[in-house]
C-alpha cells in the first residue's frame, strides 16, 4: 500500500489560523448559534450545536473585536466532527478580507 497518499487535512493551509471565541449566527435552513474557534482570511471553525450539512452554503454573522459593523459573509460548510465545523469563505468581498485582516494582526496564532 502507497504511503505517499496526502489526506486533505495534511496538507499546508493557504492562511493562518487564529484564536478567536465569539458568537457566530448561521443563517442556514434555520437560524443556529454557536461559537467561533478561529479564523483566518479563508475561513472559520466554529462549535455549532446543530446539524448543517457538509457542502451547505450559509451566511454568518459575527462581530469582530474592535470592529463597529458585524462581518456578514457567506460560506461553504467543508468539514464537520461533531458539532465542530469548518466554513470556507464564499465571495469574500475586499471590504470583508482587509476586515478580518486588521483583526487578526491583535489575535494569537491557532
Amino acid at each position: 500500500m502507497s504511503q505517499n497518499k496526502q489526506h486533505p487535512w495534511t496538507l499546508p493551509r493557504a492562511h493562518s489560523r487564529y484564536l478567536l471565541d465569539v458568537r457566530v449566527v448561521v443563517r442556514a435552513k434555520e437560524t443556529l448559534f454557536g461559537r467561533t474557534k478561529d479564523i483566518a482570511e479563508g475561513g472559520l471553525g466554529a462549535t455549532i450545536p446543530n446539524e448543517i450539512s457538509i457542502g451547505e452554503i450559509v451566511e454568518l454573522e459575527l462581530q469582530l473585536p474592535d470592529v463597529a459593523e458585524p462581518l456578514k459573509i457567506k460560506a461553504e460548510v467543508r468539514y464537520r466532527h461533531g458539532f465542530q465545523y469548518g466554513f470556507k469563505f464564499v465571495n469574500a468581498t475586499e471590504q470583508q478580507k482587509e476586515m478580518i485582516r486588521r483583526t487578526t494582526r491583535d489575535l494569537r496564532m491557532a
